[in-house]
């Protein structure tokens, strides 16, 4: 788990509330913890340079 978070435990349970999932069993910590995780993990993604990449499919409206 990181050491700081930028999700607070009581954010986590507030939107996790909100989507209907039950804040009350104990698997609540444990799905926190991999949240935490999953969220620390994604920092990697923002040393990756996309400079010169293009995307590989893009949304064009009908009509545009």
């Amino acid at each position: 788990m990181p050491e700081e978070s930028r999700l607070s435990k009581e954010a986590f349970l507030f939107m996790a509330e909100s989507a209907g999932i039950d804040v009350t069993g104990e698997h609540v910590d444990e799905l926190f913890s991999i949240v935490q995780a999953t969220l620390a993990g994604l920092d990697s993604l923002k040393e990756i340079d996309v400079t010169d990449a293009e995307p590989d499919m893009s949304f064009a409206p009908d009509g545009a």
